[in-house]
């Protein structure tokens, strides 16, 4: 309760309004989903003994999300069809109850304001160029515009400003009122301040992405009994995927002990090379702004260029590419040129002698590793000083390795001074080196085998 009442006195008039409706529903939301996957109902002051993380929120959907009144009824409503398909021995994939899940997910998205751009925002007791620096980076990559100005009560928008945490409401809440954004301390990375910018334009959690059991092994044990509904996959529209693969580089992933009531690990990647990789907190990945534009920029060109590698079309201007982070040129095929204080080229072809890579000091270095037909790519880790922060992994001081075909895929992250070898899919590895003093530095081997 302490919690509730600290997060409820940051919110305006009408946050307070949507937090209290919200409540009531998570309250109806959670009975109805431990009934239907048998957990035990936990005792209320439960949530104080739980460590509370700033994305952590026990009295939030899965831990930052106030939900509005249409979404909270269309989850609630599907955890019903999805109950009562139990209890007939159905199975959700059943004809009949996937018939009943889409007209419940087409009725509520009608119920649902859309926002139109730009959308104006104004920053209280917060950092407000760091706020604007994500929109920024938000409107360099998408068809979105926001509009920063001075306080408003009278138009619908974003107010950001430093809550008990990071969380905002799902999707546009009001017609004519600004909505809360909490960015407290600590939640002023960008890709956190993205993250649940994300939320108010209406995105889901990568985690709960209808696919999410291929990628990731839930360990419920190490979550409190009332805080395991926040790991219930989420079916509704929010979480249309538009194609995009599943990213443990996501911005809006969770990292491995999200919800953890005892510090060990609850989320299991099913690519143990990634298991440090989830929860980026740097900024938005590229499949991130490539599902992004899917979902709310389709319109703004024709297609009229094919992108490699994953690559989009950018619908500022129409007609070239967006790429992703570790390619470039007009069809995303071409390599990073990288400075002068990097080690060695950007481009090996490798032959039968291995190649050696040291980066080095403050600075970033993209390297493209290729071997030859029928050959991979093995990359051995030597002496490094790779900065860390401890057992989680952030994009922007790390050594990526994207050594999968798919090149839009964040890479495996390292931090600290890895060891042992890694081996691309194919022929080509892309190798990413981040400096964030001038101590780091990397040793890296290259073989073809």
């Amino acid at each position: 309760m302490r919690l509730q009442k600290e997060v409820r006195e940051g919110l305006g008039k009408d946050g307070k309004e949507a937090l209290d409706k919200h409540l009531k529903k998570l309250g109806t939301l959670k009975k109805v989903t431990d009934e239907l996957h048998g957990n035990k109902a936990g005792s209320e002051d439960m949530n104080e003994k739980v460590k509370h993380a700033l994305m952590g929120n026990p009295d939030l959907l899965q831990g930052d999300m106030i939900l509005t009144e249409s979404h909270a009824d269309e989850l609630i409503e599907e955890a019903k069809i999805k109950l009562d398909a139990k209890k007939h021995g159905k199975n959700i994939t059943d004809k009949s109850v996937v018939e009943k899940l889409k007209k419940n997910r087409a009725l509520m998205k009608n119920l649902r304001l859309k926002w139109e751009f730009p959308i104006p925002y104004f920053s209280e007791n917060v950092d407000a160029k760091k706020i604007d620096d994500a929109l920024k980076d938000m409107e360099a990559n998408s068809c979105l515009s926001f509009k920063r100005t001075s306080k408003f009560s009278d138009k619908s928008g974003l107010r950001y400003y430093p809550g008990v945490g990071c969380y905002s409401l799902i999707g546009r809440a009001f017609p004519n009122k600004p909505q809360d954004v909490s960015i407290a301390a600590g939640c002023d990375y960008m890709g956190i301040i993205q993250h649940e910018t994300l939320h108010a334009l209406g995105f889901m959690h990568e985690q709960c992405r209808p696919d999410r059991d291929q990628f990731l092994s839930i360990n419920l044990n190490n979550v409190a009994p009332n805080q395991r509904f926040n790991y219930q996959i989420v079916n509704s529209d929010k979480t249309e995927t538009f194609g995009i693969p599943y990213n443990y580089g996501s911005a809006m992933q969770y990292d491995k002990k999200a919800f953890s009531n005892n510090n060990q690990v609850t989320m299991i990647t099913k690519n143990k090379l990634y298991q440090d990789t989830i929860g980026n907190k740097a900024r938005m990945a590229f499949l991130d702004y490539k599902m992004l534009n899917k979902a709310l920029c389709s319109d703004k060109c024709k297609g009229g260029v094919k992108c490699s590698n994953g690559g989009y079309e950018d619908p500022r201007k129409c007609g070239t590419c967006k790429c992703p982070y570790l390619l470039t040129g007009p069809k995303c095929t071409d390599y990073i040129k990288n400075p002068s204080n990097c080690d060695g080229k950007n481009y090996y072809k490798l032959s039968n002698q291995p190649v050696s890579i040291k980066p080095k000091g403050l600075t970033s270095c993209v390297y493209a590793i290729e071997a030859g037909p029928g050959k991979k790519v093995k990359l051995t880790f030597g002496k490094a000083n790779q900065w860390s922060r401890g057992e989680f992994c952030y994009a922007d001081d790390a050594l990526e390795v994207q050594y999968l075909n798919d090149k839009s895929l964040t890479g495996v992250l390292y931090c600290g001074s890895p060891k042992g070898s890694i081996t691309s899919e194919g022929t080509l590895m892309l190798v990413k080196y981040t400096g964030r003093t001038q101590y780091c530095f990397n040793e890296l081997t290259f073989t073809a085998v």
